[in-house]
């Protein structure tokens, strides 16, 4: 028996069964929030969000520690590790019928829970975690849906 693969595909796009083989990704942003200047090499947020950064933190500088993209596709743990001490577990929750995709996440400190939530990622809506205090600074962890 011969199998036709695109013929299949296209079947299963046709009756939505194909959404879940989307590229489902949320990008995880670890930011150090400061009032002093930046070096100039440092990577600072975008115009756009180290606006509403500010809106909401009140800080002058957004500087972009590291960055990771999250698979939605797999519904399992995945875990960005921005430091050894501080760090978050994502976990895409299984999808539930008419409703939106929902993520987990835990926020570590020291190998202690400190934050925890629900994030259902949208299209430009960002989800900020206020982090600890660094000195005059304070680090952040943004979400976004990619």
């Amino acid at each position: 028996m011969r199998t036709n693969i695109p013929a299949l595909i296209i079947a299963l796009s046709w009756l939505g069964a194909g959404a879940g083989l989307a590229d489902n990704k949320i990008g995880v942003g670890f930011y150090l929030a400061e009032n002093t200047p930046p070096s100039p090499e440092a990577v600072l947020a975008s115009e756009n969000l180290g606006r509403r950064l500010h809106k909401v933190f009140g800080f002058k500088h957004y500087e972009l520690i590291k960055s990771e993209e999250i698979e939605l596709s797999h519904e399992w743990e995945q875990w960005a590790v921005p430091r050894k001490d501080f760090f978050i577990r994502i976990e895409p929750l299984p999808r539930q019928p008419g409703k939106p995709r929902l993520v987990d996440y835990e926020i570590y400190k020291d190998g202690f829970i400190v934050a925890k939530g629900k994030y259902e990622p949208r299209e430009n809506t960002p989800l900020f975690i206020n982090g600890p205090d660094f000195k005059e600074s304070r680090f952040i962890f943004v979400l976004e849906a990619r």
